[in-house]
């Protein structure tokens, strides 16, 4: 499983990728990227997790993940702000259901 997170500046997602890497199973890719280059890696991976500082742009996202067939979440405020890797990878596993 490929799990791509998609952030604003990248900062703070970071640091929920290395939390999520802890939980995942082996030969799970988890990295992160910046909104302005979703649209270039969407093809590359299976599933996509916004950050809570992007949901204004919900339904630009959701668009753009329905035209590839692919799977998208928007992680919890409160999950991102206390990087529970464990609960915001297992969202990503419940997407991909």
């Amino acid at each position: 499983m490929k799990i791509l997170l998609v952030c604003a500046a990248g900062m703070s997602t970071s640091l929920v990728v290395e939390k999520m890497r802890a939980y995942a199973a082996e030969g799970t890719i988890i990295e992160s990227t910046l909104a302005s280059e979703f649209q270039n890696k969407v093809k590359d991976f299976d599933v996509f997790l916004i950050g809570p500082q992007l949901r204004y742009r919900k339904d630009e996202f959701l668009e753009i993940a329905k035209k590839n067939d692919k799977k998208i979440g928007f992680i919890d405020p409160v999950m991102y702000g206390r990087l529970m890797g464990k609960e915001i990878y297992q969202q990503a596993i419940d997407l991909l259901k």
